[in-house]
């Protein structure tokens, strides 16, 4: 777990400690590179659109043999919300998030915290060794 500042300076920050934290893991590349790919667009996300209420977004991952686990936490009250189709305005990068976590074979959830604030959390299947 890291705690990012939620400007957009930062999100580069977030990607690297993000392939760097899954390839100590040994998670494979295509993983990794979606992940890095879900938590680039999640920090901007936070820096674009929630940090006037939350200074900092905090990056998680977990993993096990079966699953990698990516969630961003920021502490804004509104939950997003992804485009409904491709001519909306807004939405867009949870949007991507959607269409990167179902072209792995993965699932997504936007929940609010007790706190007030937000978790994106992102299950991403990982490929079974042969």
């Amino acid at each position: 777990m890291s705690s990012v500042l939620s400007t957009i300076e930062q999100v580069p920050l977030a990607r690297r400690e993000t392939v760097s934290t899954l390839a100590s893991w040994g998670v494979d590349q295509e993983t990794a590179f979606t992940a890095s790919l879900i938590v680039t667009e999640l920090v901007t996300n936070v820096a674009e659109h929630a940090a006037s209420e939350s200074p900092t977004a905090t990056v998680m991952l977990a993993a096990d043999a079966r699953w990698l686990t990516v969630a961003v936490h920021d502490t804004h009250p509104r939950l997003p919300r992804a485009l409904a189709t491709s001519h909306d305005d807004g939405g867009r990068g949870l949007r991507m998030v959607m269409l990167l976590t179902e072209e792995a074979g993965g699932q997504h959830t936007v929940e609010p915290t007790t706190s007030g604030g937000k978790h994106i959390v992102v299950h991403l299947p990982r490929p079974s060794r042969a």
